[in-house]
């Protein structure tokens, strides 16, 4: 049934929809995060900005741990199914992290704007899910699965943010997630670990030393985003060069990498003044 559904959407593929699907899939990947994350955290509002890297944290790491307890296998390299950018399919297939990805990240701001974001964060996380299926990496009940979870993520994960202690809260979601990563030993995984560690050590540091403010001009705040998005990028290069892409390497480097955007680069343009 799956896959007769699967090779009934690519039944319509043509280069158009080939290059269009493969923009639209890119909506629910690492750069969109980022660039949201940046634009929130640093320049508009940083409580608001905690609370999307903490919700978009917990569903990437509730999708990763998904992954390898059901360990289900894609749809890549079957008889009459075509895949495009394989790359980006990374892991098992259930569920779908980039249609998790897009229902978290889209759907955050319609929960608190309310409006017309309900309608487009459907839109576009239909969309992205679409375009897994479009693209021949993940099964139908995969999408459906990521999208209900990044929902159910953008209703609990900012009540649990907002209520409990964080550092509680962080040391116990370090500790099992810490138990999962060994147990499970998906490489995914350990990335998501990496990123709590990074988030968990970020937000102590900045609160310590850094507290800085988004009260500041439009032109430092888009230099502020643009500096940073720089300085990330090249950080995220160079330790891809010094850190081995395997297991607890990927955790380090991405622990750092998390830990220089929340912590080191407020501190750094608090101190040159924007």
């Amino acid at each position: 049934m799956e896959l007769a559904l699967l090779k009934w959407i690519q039944s319509f593929s043509s280069p158009f929809w080939d290059g269009m699907f493969q923009l639209i899939t890119m909506l629910g990947e690492q750069w969109a995060v980022i660039l949201v994350l940046a634009v929130s955290y640093w320049a508009f509002d940083k409580k608001t900005g905690e609370d999307l890297a903490f919700t978009l944290l917990v569903s990437g790491l509730s999708n990763n741990i998904l992954k390898g307890f059901f360990r289900f296998e894609r749809p890549i390299g079957i008889d009459g199914i075509r895949t495009l950018r394989a790359h980006t399919a990374t892991g098992y297939s259930f569920p779908s992290g980039h249609s998790q990805n897009a229902a978290t990240l889209y759907f955050f701001p319609a929960r608190r704007g309310g409006g017309w974001r309900w309608a487009a964060a459907a839109v576009v996380s239909l969309l992205v899910g679409l375009s897994r299926l479009y693209l021949g990496v993940h099964y139908p009940k995969d999408v459906a699965t990521g999208l209900a979870l990044g929902i159910a993520a953008v209703f609990v994960c900012p009540i649990l943010w907002n209520r409990f202690d964080h550092r509680k809260m962080l040391a116990i979601m370090t500790g099992v997630s810490f138990l999962l990563t060994i147990a499970l030993g998906q490489q995914d995984l350990y990335k998501a670990f990496g990123l709590l560690v990074g988030f968990w050590a970020g937000i102590e540091f900045e609160r310590r030393f850094v507290s800085f403010s988004n009260q500041v001009s439009t032109g430092k705040k888009i230099l502020r985003v643009l500096l940073g998005l720089f300085l990330l990028g090249g950080a995220q290069f160079l330790l891809g060069l010094l850190f081995p892409p395997l297991f607890w390497w990927d955790a380090a480097r991405y622990a750092l990498l998390v830990f220089a955007a929340l912590g080191l680069y407020p501190m750094i343009f608090r101190k040159v003044g924007f």
